[in-house]
Formats: C-alpha cells, structure tokens, sequence
C-alpha cells in the first residue's frame, strides 16, 4: 500500500498518517485476517497544495507496485493523485470531505467519509425535528455552504427562516459575530467548521455569557464529541452533534483503546481541544480503508502487484478485479 500525507513545516505528523501505520501495524500483529501475509507499505509527504509533488510521488509509489494508494487529502492534489490512478487502473483510496464538484465518475475512486448530500439533508431533518422556525448558519469556509445546501433551500419549502453569518478568517475571534447574535436573539444555531474551531468558538460562547438553556447549538463536525466538553456539561446549554464512531460497540471501542495508549505514550501534540488520545473520524476512517484494502487482497489470493509507469499508458492487469473486491 502507499501512502501520500500532507505536512505543515513545525507541525506533528498528520493523524491520517499516524493511523495509516497503527492500521498497518494491527493487521501484522493479528495474525487472523492475513496468516501467510505481510502487509508493507511506503509513506511520502508533501506539502500542502503542492499538486505536482503529489504526482510524482504517486508516480514513484506506482513504480514500487503498490495494490492501493491511500491520501493525500487536499483537493487540487487529490485530483492530480485520481487521474493516474484512474489511467493506470489502481485503487485510490480517500477518507476525507471531499468538494463534490469533482465528479466521482473515476471507477477507481472510494471515498469512505459520508456522502455531503446525506450530511445535508439530516441537518435538515434535524431542524425540522426540532421544529426550530429560525435558524443561524454560521460557516467557516464556502464548504460550508455546499455541506448545508438542503437547509439553506428550505425556506423555499418551509416555513423557515435562516439567517447566515461567516465566521472571520485568521484570527478566529468570533467574539464581535456573537456579540451581534446575543443582541438578536438567535438562539438556535449551526456551525460549519473543523473541530479546532469549534473547541476556540465554544470557549468564546462561554466568555460572552451564551451558554445557557435558551440556546441550542448544532455543530456540522463528526468530532465535536471527541472535544473536551466537560466546561459546559452544567450550563444548561442543548448542544447536539453527529457521531459516525460508534463507541459502544465493543470491538470498536477496543481499537479505539489501543489507539488511545499509542497517542498517550508518543510527545503531545499542540493544543487541539481534543479529548487526550482520543480518536478522530479522520483517523477511524483511515483505520477503516486500510482494513477494507487488506480483507480485499486476503479475498484476492494470489494478488500480484506490478511496477507501473506514468508515461507508459499500461494499466495494472488486475486492477479492475481488485477494485470490485474492495467494493
């Protein structure tokens, strides 16, 4: 397997990586799922944006013979990443929110992190469970609008009003915007945003006097129950979210545990607002692929990879049956 991650100069290494090789190294360990096999993989990093390198990287990974290519996660070089595998008939394996404006017609294309119709049409479900007849939309970046696209056409067809608000960039001080939504009663709420902002805006609720039993909050991340939320458990306040981990299922808590030790023995990582070792959506679903990718080639016996080259348009003989058996 191969992996492409993005690195940000000073920062750690990223939590997509970091899961990639716990993965990795379970399936080793536990001898059940693959008894005569080991699994090997090769990690590149690039930086942020730089769409090129990821191609190169991809074609070098490509050249080693990998079955699947996991990452990277940013858009212009997850593009990049899809056409070759595309052309070269290798599965290319996703775990990230991805803009839908890039058609998914790629046939050799999964992306395990929820569909952004679905997510935007249980926002809307909510709200009209909870019967709420006005609304804030409070988006971090223009994502935001395409993630909540079903409850920002509702008025249309509901008896719903919607007010909507963009968080500053940059400075993250959101405090003036709140000022303004304390001053016009605008108690129900919902935020589209990663979870580190959601950990600094809700310490920023707090300070302005906003955490109390008129307001309901509804936070659009799947880990906004991976935060340390312990702050506001008695201030009344309704606070609601998505949780895609499902935690009481006891296998899955048990990865989650063994996950939880690894962080906790490895240096801290900066301020996140993250729950101590906690695991987040974007590390389960990394875990989730690289297990799909693994039963997939155990149902494949005799999966031979090939070393594949860019500028040669020879695709990998067994990618198609591969891919159906991820599938």
């Amino acid at each position: 397997a191969g992996g492409i991650f993005e690195t940000v100069e000073n920062e750690p290494v990223n939590v997509e990586e970091l899961a990639f090789k716990f993965a990795v190294t379970s399936i080793n360990r536990n001898r059940t799922l693959m008894p005569n096999t080991t699994l090997t993989y090769d990690i590149q990093r690039i930086n942020l944006f730089d769409s090129f390198e990821a191609s190169r990287r991809a074609c070098d990974q490509l050249a080693l013979g990998v079955a699947a290519l996991f990452g990277p996660s940013h858009s212009s070089s997850v593009s990049a990443v899809q056409s070759i595998c595309n052309a070269l008939e290798v599965p290319h394996i996703q775990t990230r929110w991805k803009h839908p404006s890039v058609d998914n017609k790629d046939l050799f294309y999964i992306n395990l992190y929820p569909d952004y119709a679905a997510i935007s049409r249980a926002v809307l479900d909510l709200v009209l469970y909870y019967n709420w007849k006005t609304v804030t939309v409070v988006y971090e970046d223009s994502t935001g609008l395409i993630r909540l696209q079903e409850l920002i056409k509702a008025p249309s067809r509901y008896n719903i009003k919607i007010k909507i608000r963009q968080l500053p960039s940059g400075n993250k001080d959101a405090k003036p915007l709140l000022k303004e939504m304390k001053k016009g009663k605008e108690f129900y709420v919902i935020f589209d945003c990663s979870h580190g902002t959601a950990a600094e805006i809700l310490k920023q609720i707090l300070f302005m006097g906003m955490m109390t039993e008129y307001y309901h909050y509804f936070f659009t991340t799947l880990d906004l129950f991976a935060l340390d939320l312990e702050l506001y458990r008695y201030s009344g306040v309704n606070m609601t979210g998505f949780r895609l981990l499902n935690i009481d299922n006891p296998h899955v808590s048990s990865i989650i545990e063994k996950w939880s030790m690894e962080r906790l023995q490895a240096p801290p990582r900066p301020e996140t607002g993250l729950l101590d070792g906690m695991m987040t959506t974007e590390a389960a679903l990394m875990y989730d692929a690289v297990y799909m990718v693994a039963i997939a080639s155990h149902r494949a016996s005799q999966l031979t990879v090939s070393s594949l080259q860019c500028h040669r348009h020879k695709p990998w003989r067994l990618g198609p049956r591969f891919m159906n058996l991820i599938k």
